[in-house]
């Protein structure tokens, strides 16, 4: 089992930007034993970047606004995992708004995040924007590639690759006051279900050449670069080489 105190030990190893500002995709179960839990593995990111530091785990839920058209900031269940779902339990927590990509923000820059209100889960006033603009630092905790890094959306949408397009959903959201209404938001999505995101082939010619690096964090292979860093390198593989991040799945005719 591994404590809080190994665990700071392991997060050590990576560097933070000036902003300590981290976006954490992770999986539990990866770290292997943990004392005290999943709660354990949050004080412990807490810990690692500080009092000026701020830690943003993801809350996504997309069955619940593209789905079923409706979504509540407090109370709408994260479904990416039991941190992120404690982490946005947590009464210091400020959940961001967009109703796809929110995130549970604890830290310095929490209210800062927290005020990222974008029509685009993309867009210059998003999340994602906010966090390239502070050179966060992205960590991706016992994760395969094709699950972590949804900045990588981001990236393909300022440069607007031609597998995806902007898709509108409206429904049902409460927001903070309380009070629900009728509102839209968009997502730059799959052109159609024959586009399968695969950014493995980018993501390994990364690590390999080490734009992207690696520690050991408990039992997981922690993985982490800058958002400036990714954004400039998957920046070029969204312009020169689109078919490193997605494939076309055949057709069965």
């Amino acid at each position: 089992m591994y404590s809080r105190q190994e665990l700071i030990a392991g997060l050590q190893q990576i560097p933070l930007t000036p902003s300590r500002v981290v976006m954490v995709h992770n999986s539990y179960k990866s770290l292997g034993g943990v004392q005290g839990g999943a709660q354990t593995v949050i004080d412990a990111l807490l810990d690692w970047v500080g009092p000026q530091g701020t830690v943003l785990f993801p809350t996504f839920n997309f069955q619940s606004w593209t789905e079923n058209h409706y979504f509540d900031v407090q109370e709408t269940p994260s479904h990416m995992g039991i941190i992120g779902e404690l982490a946005r339990l947590r009464p210091e927590a400020v959940r961001t708004p967009h109703p796809i990509y929110s995130f549970a923000a604890l830290g310095e820059r929490r209210e800062a995040f927290g005020a990222c209100e974008d029509f685009e889960a993309y867009g210059p006033n998003s999340v994602f924007a906010l966090f390239h603009q502070l050179n966060g630092m992205i960590v991706s905790i016992g994760l395969e590639w094709n699950s972590t890094f949804s900045m990588i959306h981001y990236i393909e949408y300022h440069h607007r690759v031609a597998h995806r397009r902007v898709k509108k959903f409206s429904g049902i959201y409460v927001g903070y006051d309380g009070q629900p209404k009728l509102a839209t938001y968009s997502m730059f999505v799959r052109n159609d279900d024959r586009v399968i995101t695969d950014i493995n082939p980018a993501m390994d010619e990364l690590l390999e050449k080490g734009a992207i690096e690696a520690v050991q964090v408990g039992d997981a292979t922690v993985h982490y670069a800058t958002a400036g860093d990714i954004y400039e390198n998957l920046g070029y593989y969204a312009r020169e080489a689109p078919e490193k991040l997605h494939k076309i799945k055949s057709s069965s005719f």
